[in-house]
Formats: C-alpha cells, sequence, structure tokens
C-alpha cells in the first residue's frame, strides 16, 4: 500500500510513458514485479520493502534495445513518540531511474556509483586505483576486480562519465544499467528517450578487448605433475600369454622359461628401486616354489 502522493506520482508516470511507448510503438507496462530481484546490483541489493517496478518502457534507440523503469523501496521507517508512545510513523520512500541495454556480447562484472550518492551503502564500496586522482576521489566501486576497473575506467570513459553525468552504471552479463535519483520531480519522457543515447555513447568507448570476457569462468592453476619414472613401467604379462615387445624397444633376447605362478596372481616383482644384482651373489629365485620362506611377510 503506498500513501496518496506516492500514488499520484506512479499514476502519472505511467500515464506519461504510456503515451511515450504508444507514439513509438514500444511496449509498456504498468507494473513488472519479476524485474525486482533480476540483477544482483544497486539498488536492487539495497535494504527496504515495498519494492515496485513500474512506468516500464521497453524498445529500441538507435539501433540499442533498452528497457527503463522506475525502482520503487521503503529503507527506512520513523517512528514518531509522545510520553513514550508511538503517536505516528513517517516513511521514507526512495524512487530511481532505472535503464537496461542489451549489450553486444558480456563485459566483466563492474558497478561504479558516485561518492556523494546517499542513498546507497558505503560499506563494502572500495575507491577505484586508477592513473586518474578525480576518478578516484569521486567514485566508488561496488563486487569490481580492481584489475577490471583499471581496464574499463580510462580516459575516454571518464570523460564520456563526466560529461552526461553517468555517475551510478554496472554491467552484468550481456547487459548495461544505469541508475538516476530524482531529486526533484521525476524523470521525464524526453529524459529517458535521451539517456538511451547517452549511455549509447558509453557503450562505444568501452575497451575493445573487454567484450565477450564476461561469465568467463577463473581459470584453476593446473595441477604439479607427476614425478618421472626412471625406467618405463612394464606390464605384467597376461596369464597363458608370454610377454610381447614393447613398441620402440629392442626385442627380448630368448631366456629359460620359468613356471609361471598359480592362477590369479601376477609374478611378484622386486620392490621399485631395488638395487642390481651384485656379482658374485646368485640370482633371487623370485618366483620360484618355496619363496619367499615361511612367516615373510
Amino acid at each position: 500500500m503506498v500513501e496518496t502522493h506516492e500514488a499520484d506520482r506512479i499514476q502519472t508516470t505511467n500515464y506519461e510513458r504510456q503515451l511515450l511507448a504508444s507514439g513509438q510503438g514500444w511496449g509498456f507496462a504498468t507494473n513488472a514485479p519479476e524485474l525486482l530481484e533480476r540483477w544482483p546490483v544497486k539498488p536492487f541489493t539495497e535494504i527496504g520493502d515495498k519494492r515496485l517496478a513500474f512506468g516500464v518502457v521497453s524498445g529500441v534507440v538507435n539501433g540499442m534495445s533498452f528497457t527503463a523503469f522506475d525502482y520503487h523501496r521503503r529503507p527506512k521507517v520513523t517512528n514518531i513518540k509522545s510520553f513514550g508512545r508511538t503517536t505516528n510513523t513517517v516513511d521514507t520512500i526512495l524512487i530511481d531511474t532505472v535503464w537496461v541495454l542489451t549489450l553486444p556480447a558480456t563485459l566483466p562484472k563492474f558497478q561504479i556509483f558516485d561518492s556523494a550518492e546517499p542513498n546507497f551503502d558505503r560499506t563494502s564500496a572500495v575507491a577505484p586505483q586508477t592513473a586518474d586522482v578525480k576518478v578516484n576521489r569521486g567514485y566508488r566501486l561496488v563486487d569490481t576486480d580492481l584489475g577490471v576497473a583499471n581496464q574499463v575506467l580510462t580516459p575516454p570513459v571518464a570523460e564520456v562519465m563526466k560529461q552526461y553525468k553517468l555517475r551510478n552504471w554496472a554491467t552484468w552479463g550481456d547487459q548495461l544499467l544505469c541508475v538516476k535519483h530524482p531529486i526533484f520531480g521525476r524523470v521525464k519522457p524526453e529524459e529517458l528517450t535521451a539517456k538511451v543515447s547517452e549511455l549509447g555513447q558509453l557503450i562505444s568507448v568501452l575497451p575493445p578487448h573487454l567484450w565477450g570476457a564476461g561469465g568467463q569462468p577463473a581459470q584453476q592453476p593446473a595441477p604439479p605433475a607427476p614425478p618421472q619414472q626412471p625406467y618405463p613401467q612394464q606390464p605384467y604379462p597376461q596369464h597363458g600369454y608370454p610377454p610381447q615387445p614393447q613398441p620402440g624397444y629392442p626385442p627380448q633376447q630368448p631366456y629359460p622359461q620359468q613356471p609361471y605362478p598359480q592362477q590369479g596372481y601376477p609374478p611378484p616383482q622386486p620392490p621399485y628401486g631395488y638395487p642390481p644384482q651384485q656379482p658374485g651373489f646368485p640370482p633371487q629365485p623370485y618366483g620360484q616354489p618355496g619363496y619367499p620362506p615361511p612367516g615373510y611377510r
């Protein structure tokens, strides 16, 4: 439920934007609750209730698809007390206008807002660390890699942001979002359309090498290589068949045939790395009956 003056503003905004949409052949909706939780960026991640998305316009400007709407939330309720009893309550209502443009490809996750913005929580925000001191002082980043921010905030991008007052914007996959909090009145239809063209200028100066970089899984470090064996490991012979020579090795020399072990057991092999037989000692009778001696484990 909204107050009377809020209801009047919502009704007026819907009326103006419906006329705009019908004149341009664009889509329009008075209310779109499916837009309230679609993007995990500000202002949608800010606290508050009574969330509404109204005055929704969808169309194309200069070949760019966009959706624009007003986002309504109540972040605070103030209780007015007298003699220890609450006599009245005052709601703090914030309404932001949001533009969403479809990009030609994905971009890395990025969000920046004006450091003087009073309606955004600054708890997890950090200052950029670019070569431009004014940019570092005037903006804050949210859930953005500082290396990505340095690549995005080039001098041409900073110039377009300053020229068109694009202070609060973000990228999410293949979409660019821009937010404006109108201090006086509301965003009129002509400004709604003009902002799409201004955001198009911002898109045109984004660094080309970033296109297509969004949504890529982080590269995992390569697993360590297994230790190399000093000698090629030979497989056990199959039961009933003499061992076959391996490709690339000289053929085996004929030796007196040794009795095969009992079925179901591979022939015992000396431990890996066991030193070779020394001259003067008889060869160990591996695989011979009676070896190893009783009680050996």
